[in-house]
């Protein structure tokens, strides 16, 4: 996908996930608060605390957020058919931006784990920084949340524990801009003295 048509919005996707059901990644929508509602609800404990660092009920303002990035952040959700002939979120991704740095969180929803939506949804999050000229991507993550730093990890990002929390790694990818065209020197360059 080219990188103007990302800057653009064009991040709409389809594919098979891993076991045969076909799903969507999109940018998440003003109408998509009580379908994230209802994922984060139904995550496990385990899931709310590696997301959210709380086992408990998550507040309103926290999964609003989920929808609404702020200026130059970016949300997406994964959408999959349910039961009743609709769609359901299964997944969601967002990044606000802080100076030149996206600073990301995924949330995958327990039964849809396992099956490639978070990896590709931290890929598409950074193809869409690189499109807004951002310089690089970081994260927290449970130093326990050994599933998602392997997962970064294989995305090419950097982990260190975080210096002002042991229980923390900060994740961070430098993203590389596309390159400059070459300029053009004077057919005479070489031979000017």
């Amino acid at each position: 996908m080219d990188l103007q048509g990302l800057a653009r919005g064009g991040v709409t996707e389809s594919w098979m996930a891993g076991r045969g059901t076909q799903v969507t990644v999109r940018r998440t929508r003003v109408q998509d608060g009580a379908g994230l509602r209802a994922m984060v609800d139904a995550l496990s404990r385990e899931s709310r605390y590696y997301r959210f660092l709380t086992g408990g009920r998550v507040i309103d303002e926290i999964v609003a957020g989920l929808a609404a990035p702020g200026d130059g952040g970016v949300a997406l959700v994964v959408v999959a058919p349910d039961e009743a002939g609709g769609q359901t979120i299964v997944a969601s991704a967002e990044y606000v931006v802080s100076g030149q740095i996206a600073e990301f969180a995924v949330v995958v929803a327990d039964a849809w784990q396992g099956q490639g939506l978070g990896r590709r949804l931290i890929a598409r999050l950074c193809e869409l920084a690189r499109a807004a000229g951002l310089h690089g991507l970081r994260g927290d993550v449970l130093s326990e949340n050994r599933r998602m730093l392997a997962i970064l990890k294989g995305l090419g990002f950097a982990s260190r524990r975080n210096p002002q929390d042991s229980y923390l790694h900060e994740v961070t990818l430098a993203l590389a801009q596309p390159a400059r065209s070459a300029q053009r020197l004077p057919a005479d360059w070489f031979s000017a003295r």
